[in-house]
């Protein structure tokens, strides 16, 4: 009838490494019964997405002997919301039944995510879809509700995490203040922060299925299992996935496309472009040779140049492939780099009059005027630009699904679709962000899905060395293995190194240690006993801040009179006073990175310990009241036969940063000046340049005030 919706259904078949993968799973399942951990390792673009519903699904199915089901529910976690939309579409497509799938985050509700999640687990929702953000709630409520206690649950890990139940031990403290038995009330203080650090481990009612493509060492050391099931994990016998299917396996098979074959960043094209003229090679018209000459010409150093490089090239090398389908991706460094990507494109086609050619930009949030105003962008200070306003063919649509229709050919990306976004028909990325080991892995992996006619990709990358990015593919080409297993006392390592630095003492996390096992204490109780640890960070960070800066004014003075003695003693205080400053940050650093790796390891083994329990709880509370948190740290990846190593205990010693970087500015000088002037005069000159340098306060606030790239 007319006004009807039809709907045509596919019935989807699975690889045999699904096949095999998830009929392993549940036959180990059923053998070995809750709480065990599944790694399943697949290549990126291997039907994961696929497997994970069938795992769901099959898991839900389970029966014990008796007929009672094996898991009371299978929660689903997820990176990010995209993601989280892709898996409930897959999971829908298998099972259409009311009330079987609820995603928390995505179904409308009056009720808080936390309360939602407890009522889906109480209610025994058979599978109960999560974002990451979202997770701990459910872990919250599996260990502290007791109706949920002797129930058991399957979690799926769409990218598995090396802290999943780190941070609940925190939450639970309220938890254990309303649970009054006469166990918990005749506990002393340490018999109470031993049973919070018991609970970091990974719950004895939960079994873990964690998929990932890319393994880190955290990963394997969670979630796999002994090479040797019988022995101990040890260097010897390092953890290995469950279930693997490798890289090269999936490119052998023509299941993937191998992404690195046409991989070039834009300084070899340059190389390239300049020997194919040096060696005057004939070309077909007078028009190539002006292109070439473009090309050669262009060193692209803004953003309107990328774009015009990027626009001309998918014009004349992608835009006909897959039958005038084909569709390209632009990885930009930030939102803000994002809108002006955005901008520029739409100039130029406008420019141009490439009708043909339309890009969408994704990102999240807002970016204002101000924070991307320059020579080409002139905009009022707080005028707003967002996905909508910028996208407003897309009219609020899902942008996955705009940017699978002929009317759009390019998408300009930050962070959002860089990772877990399938698009079969994407043949060309432009990578200007840099992006290393696992990042890097799952960048580029956008690309290598198979579609009917696609049998080469493009990728020009204008940030990264070609050997790092090739190195990071070769960790995971095969199966990536760790170098060493996990030593957990790298967490006394860490705490001893921060001890000597003297910001707190050992009464203060004492008392603090003694304070949490309080079923009465305050949230302001806590805060001030955190209080004189916080004064001393911040008191000495501006007695050094101003110590510097008195040892500037006498430095310059100094030099306005000629006295290169006195300007000498004035740089050695400087730099004694900027190298203490710079062992506070040291301090701030290792505090955030002891509270993440302490929060993994626990995982791991049982520490017994109550004492280091309580400084985790206090590092936490400075960190996350007193904003010293640092970057994160990055999980280092040996390039060598695709070897993960371990998280080490030490910290990095303090320095004199602006000294290193002058030193860093003087090298880059001297390299600069090529072969015809001497040694000699390279170094004066560089020195001279230095000396100017540090003469202006404006030059040397930015060096201090600035991360070490910009600077």
């Amino acid at each position: 009838a007319e006004g009807r919706i039809r709907y045509k259904e596919t019935l989807i078949f699975p690889r045999y490494h699904q096949f095999e993968a998830v009929t392993t799973m549940m036959d180990a399942v059923r053998e070995e019964g809750p709480g065990h951990q599944y790694l399943i390792q697949h290549s990126a673009g291997s039907g994961k997405t696929y497997t994970i519903a069938w795992t769901a699904h099959e898991l839900i199915r389970m029966r014990k002997p008796e007929g009672e089901p094996s898991f009371d529910s299978v929660i689903v976690v997820t990176d990010r919301t995209v993601l989280d939309a892709q898996l409930q579409e897959a999971i829908r497509q298998i099972e259409h039944q009311q009330g079987v799938v609820s995603a928390i985050d995505r179904e409308s509700s009056s009720l808080p995510k936390s309360q939602q999640l407890a009522k889906a687990l109480l209610d025994g929702t058979p599978i109960i879809v999560v974002t990451l953000q979202t997770f701990p709630y459910a872990l919250e409520a599996i260990l502290t509700e007791k109706s949920l206690r002797n129930k058991n649950f399957g979690v799926i890990m769409d990218e598995a995490h090396n802290s999943q139940t780190g941070s609940t031990a925190g939450k639970l403290r309220q938890a254990l203040a309303l649970d009054s038995s006469e166990e918990l009330a005749s506990l002393t203080p340490d018999e109470l922060l031993e049973k919070l650090q018991s609970v970091r481990g990974l719950p004895r009612n939960v079994s873990h299925f964690a998929f990932t493509a890319t393994p880190k060492h955290a990963t394997l050391m969670l979630f796999g299992r002994p090479l040797d099931p019988v022995k101990p994990v040890s260097k010897e016998n390092p953890p290995v996935p469950f279930h693997l299917y490798t890289m090269q396996q999936a490119i052998e098979e023509d299941f993937i496309l191998d992404v690195l074959q046409n991989y070039a960043s834009y300084k070899m094209a340059l190389r390239i472009g300049e020997t194919f003229v040096q060696q005057n090679q004939r070309v077909d018209a007078k028009y190539a040779k002006r292109a070439l000459a473009r090309w050669l010409s262009l060193h692209p150093t803004n953003i309107a140049q990328k774009v015009e490089l990027i626009i001309e090239h998918f014009r004349k090398n992608v835009a006909h492939l897959l039958g005038h389908q084909a569709k390209a991706m632009v990885v930009t460094s930030s939102r803000a780099a994002a809108v002006k990507y955005k901008l520029a494109f739409d100039r130029y086609v406008e420019k141009k009059g490439y009708q043909n050619i339309r890009s969408l930009v994704a990102f999240s949030g807002q970016i204002l005027g101000k924070e991307i105003n320059d020579d080409l962008n002139h905009y009022p200070d707080e005028e707003s630009f967002t996905e909508e306003n910028m996208n407003p063919g897309a009219r609020g649509r899902d942008l996955r699904k705009v940017f699978d229709t002929p009317e759009y050919q390019v998408m300009l990306v930050a962070n959002k679709f860089q990772t877990g976004f399938d698009q079969p028909k994407l043949v060309a990325m432009y990578l200007d962000k840099k992006v290393s080991g696992v990042e890097a892995v799952q960048t580029l992996s956008r690309l290598n899905r198979t579609f009917p006619g696609k049998d080469q990709t493009f990728i020009i990358d204008f940030a990264n060395d070609p050997e790092q990015i090739v190195a990071a593919f070769h960790t995971y080409y095969k199966n990536a293995r760790i170098a060493d297993v996990q030593d957990p006392n790298v967490v006394y390592d860490m705490k001893a190194r921060l001890d000597d630095m003297g910001i707190y003492d050992a009464e203060e996390v004492r008392q603090f240690g003694i304070a949490i096992t309080d079923p009465h204490v305050t949230h302001q109780q806590l805060y001030q006993l955190t209080q004189a640890a916080t004064d001393r960070f911040n008191g000495r960070m501006k007695m050094l801040n101003d110590a510097i800066e008195v040892c500037e004014r006498e430095y310059l003075m100094a030099r306005e009179r000629g006295d290169e003695v006195g300007a000498e003693k004035a740089e050695a205080r400087r730099s004694e006073h900027t190298r203490a400053r710079d062992e506070l940050l040291v301090f701030s650093q290792g505090l955030g990175k002891f509270v993440r790796t302490y929060e993994y390891v626990a995982q791991l083994v049982e520490f017994g310990d109550p004492q280091i329990e309580a400084f985790a709880a206090f590092s936490r509370l400075v960190l996350s009241h007193y904003r010293l948190t640092p970057q994160q740290t990055k999980w280092e990846v040996r390039e060598e036969g695709g070897l993960l190593k371990p998280i080490g205990g030490d910290l990095r010693e303090g320095r004199d940063r602006e000294r290193t970087y002058l030193q860093e500015l003087i090298q880059r000088l001297n390299e600069a000046f090529g072969k015809e002037i001497s040694d000699k005069d390279k170094v004066a000159f560089a020195v001279h340049i230095s000396e100017k340098l540090r003469d202006n306060r404006t030059v040397m606030a930015q060096v201090r005030n600035n991360p070490k790239e910009q600077a």
